[in-house]
């Protein structure tokens, strides 16, 4: 098939019959051509790993169950010294044949000071180049005072993405992370947003000090994001388990919500309260405000692939769950939040309010028809959805 190339400017119709050439990955669904940014605590081992990675792309060898390649990489290691480099490659290569293919540098001129020209020659010398590897940033960098901190990040990086475009290859950067902690790891890289907004793949290392364990996230234009578990062992990271974040968030599921629906679709139409619900499935290790929140986070992954639908409403004062399945009656005055998932919606109730389905069967007799004991009388106030989320 031959490929063509695009102009600036093409109509939908014109693109969607140019046969184009697939993504060109340098670690097939991890690394593909483009600009990488790989972030992670200081000393924690990339350099070592970054390292690593090239002697496998140099030489063709797998990399964490993945076929290779072989291409010319360039590495400029420049926080190290070619003795140190010496040392770790005798190291990892372990007794076995050092790769022609993989190149090292100490020093090189910084971002528009003479990196792109240098950049230019090599590829022009080395022709099949197919990753440069920088180590670190920030050793590259020059900041010329004009403008934020986030044009600079987007100016600088993207001088390097339009090489790595320009040549179909890819430029791996080496980078640190924040002390500070983050809600979203990949906002712990160092430096502004405009250095992720302008990388094609961004992988963030976490390790704690001293461990042999570490993960790296990993996201892309390109790709799905996934989590990889790896071991260091003699200075050479292992996998041990890979998962997508759609298996990540499976993971993240409390036992408990899985024993409800379990529980659900074992006796069909369900009507009660929380606090009901988890009395008769026999769960002991969730409260009623908690499991709720944590119901309607995670609907669409227990309960709808069982046919199992929601409503809820108030009744006297108290909050009533109803399930039922595709078949099922659910009622045309309730809300439905199976369309709603990931709303969190607390029990609040009064601790005077009878039992719900006493209410509503008669409450003079204080008993609950879902398990046929006597009502529970709630105490006290429901716990912050989000302090129950994180518990």
């Amino acid at each position: 098939m031959t490929f063509t190339k695009l102009p600036k400017a093409i109509s939908a119709e014109e693109l969607l019959s140019t046969p184009l050439p697939p993504v060109k990955w340098i670690i097939p669904g991890l690394l593909p051509a483009g600009l990488a940014l790989f972030a992670g605590p200081s000393k924690a081992g990339k350099s070592w790993l970054a390292l690593w990675l090239c002697l496998q792309i140099a030489q063709g060898n797998p990399v964490w169950n993945r076929e290779i390649e072989p291409r010319t990489v360039i590495y400029f290691s420049l926080e190290d010294t070619f003795n140190r480099l010496q040392n770790r490659i005798f190291q990892l290569i372990d007794g076995g044949d050092a790769p022609e293919r993989l190149i090292l540098q100490t020093e090189c001129p910084s971002i528009r000071q003479g990196l792109e020209e240098q950049i230019d020659s090599l590829i022009y010398t080395y022709s099949d180049v197919g990753m440069i590897v920088i180590d670190t940033l920030q050793k590259v960098r020059v900041s010329d005072g004009n403008g934020g901190m986030y044009a600079n990040d987007y100016k600088e990086a993207g001088a390097l993405k339009k090489l790595a475009d320009k040549y179909g290859i890819c430029i791996l950067l080496i980078h640190h992370l924040r002390k500070q902690s983050a809600a979203d790891p990949f906002d712990q890289i160092s430096g502004s947003t405009g250095l992720m907004g302008v990388a094609d793949t961004s992988w963030v290392m976490q390790r704690k000090r001293m461990s042999q364990t570490a993960d790296i996230l990993l996201t892309g234009r390109d790709m799905d994001d996934r989590t990889l578990h790896l071991r260091e062992d003699n200075c050479i990271w292992t996998l041990e388990d890979e998962e997508t974040a759609e298996e990540r968030e499976i993971r993240a599921v409390p036992d408990y919500l899985w024993k409800a629906a379990e529980y659900i679709e074992s006796v069909g139409n369900w009507q009660g309260t929380a606090s009901e619900l988890l009395a008769a499935a026999g769960i002991e290790n969730a409260k009623p405000n908690q499991f709720t929140y944590n119901m309607a986070k995670y609907f669409d992954k227990v309960f709808e692939p069982k046919g199992i639908h929601y409503k809820t409403h108030r009744k006297n004062k108290v909050r009533l769950l109803s399930f039922y399945g595709d078949d099922g009656d659910g009622g045309d005055d309730d809300i439905d939040i199976t369309q709603l998932s990931g709303w969190g919606i607390p029990e609040r109730p009064s601790p005077s309010s009878p039992s719900s389905l006493g209410a509503l069967e008669g409450s003079k007799h204080g008993r609950s028809v879902a398990t046929g004991q006597p009502a529970e009388k709630p105490t006290g106030t429901a716990p912050n959805p989000c302090e129950a989320a994180s518990a």
